[in-house]
């Protein structure tokens, strides 16, 4: 077993393999993440010691939990406060990973809406974004950043979480009604080729 404030605060590209996204390629009852339950210790640590983790672990880390919500179907409640993280470790150099991992699904897209950064820092990922997307031809990577700066400017406005609902790990539900799943396809599918989620 790992120890996981060393491998924080040591961490390189050979550490990826440990906290990758390990799927078992089912859903539901059957899912399975093999690093899922190190990657969640380590991320619990890094969410505790702000200061220890490097951009590229809280990017790593970002990017696995979004490639698991994808096919877990549901954001991890740590989500938002990760990407927070991330982007204030790693600032205007973060906004790669963040906004692949922001459009990963939609849960990952709805799960930002309740990130909390300060008007400095939203301040310069605005004017870093701006920046980017001024000499970015490639346009996937167009959209994804696009994506990022409308989260920023709602962040900023205090509008991000309007129309968005979580409900807390452990919250009891009862009257569960199914929606069709055709809505949601839909409505996904309008998100993707907006922002050309894969």
């Amino acid at each position: 077993m790992h120890n996981i404030p060393l491998f924080v605060t040591s961490y390189s590209e050979i550490g990826q393999a440990c906290i990758a996204f390990a799927w078992n390629g089912k859903h539901a009852e059957e899912f399975a993440d093999a690093n899922q339950d190190f990657r969640r210790s380590v991320v619990e640590y890094c969410l505790a010691n702000s200061s220890d983790p490097s951009p590229l672990l809280l990017a790593h880390l970002f990017l696995a939990e979004a490639q698991w919500s994808a096919e877990a179907w549901g954001a991890p409640h740590h989500f938002a406060q990760l990407g927070a993280l991330l982007l204030e470790r790693g600032q205007a150099e973060a906004l790669a990973p963040f906004s692949e991992g922001l459009v990963s699904s939609f849960d990952t897209f709805g799960a930002c809406h309740a990130m909390s950064l300060s008007p400095e820092l939203l301040e310069k990922l605005l004017t870093a974004v701006n920046a980017t997307l001024a000499v970015t031809v490639d346009q996937s990577i167009h959209k994804r950043l696009t994506a990022a700066r409308d989260l920023f400017a709602q962040l900023a406005q205090g509008t991000a979480s309007k129309g968005w609902a979580m409900a807390a790990p452990g919250t009891t539900v009862s009257s569960i009604r199914v929606v069709w799943p055709r809505w949601y396809h839909r409505l996904w599918g309008r998100i993707k080729g907006l922002w050309g989620a894969s």
